[in-house]
């Protein structure tokens, strides 16, 4: 019966208001990103911790040697989705004083999957590419809002969509 609603554009539906606020665990979180890692990527140990207040610690070693250091960077939530015209969430890199010097060492980020892209201190993320590459697109267009936001160990995405008159 879902999948005649749904090849349907759940027309019997028409009308529905759904709100959902969805949290994503550190482990969910990190299991997602681990799948969406391309296996060239130059990065091992990559993990994504949630803080509160829209940040985001990664850490992760470059190459295979164990000789050199973690890496370790804070990311911020810049720009929130702004659908349907765009279903980019933007990040950015916060970039102290040591940062600067490890641009190079940063060259890994233009190994990301696709859907993901850096354009100086700005990580874009096609949430559209992303739901694309795990057959999900179609659902997009039911999704009127969305936000992204952080807790102490969680992502928290609140979602506002439903079926059209």
């Amino acid at each position: 019966m879902l999948m005649r609603q749904q090849a349907a554009g759940f027309e019997d539906l028409r009308g529905a208001d759904v709100s959902a606020t969805v949290p994503i665990s550190e482990r969910l979180l990190n299991e997602l990103v681990q799948e969406s890692l391309p296996r060239a990527l130059p990065v091992r140990d990559l993990s994504v911790a949630p803080q509160a207040g829209d940040r985001f610690v990664v850490r992760g070693r470059l190459g295979s040697s164990s000789l050199l250091p973690r890496l370790k960077l804070t990311v911020l939530i810049d720009r929130q989705p702004d659908l349907p015209s765009s279903a980019a969430l933007v990040l950015k890199l916060e970039m102290g004083a040591l940062m600067a010097l490890a641009g190079p060492a940063l060259r890994f980020l233009d190994a990301l999957p696709p859907g993901i892209h850096v354009d100086g201190d700005r990580i874009h993320v096609d949430i559209a590419k992303l739901l694309e590459r795990r057959g999900l697109s179609q659902y997009l267009g039911f999704i009127q809002r969305l936000e992204v936001h952080t807790t102490d160990g969680a992502v928290v995405a609140m979602i506002r969509g439903g079926v059209p008159r």
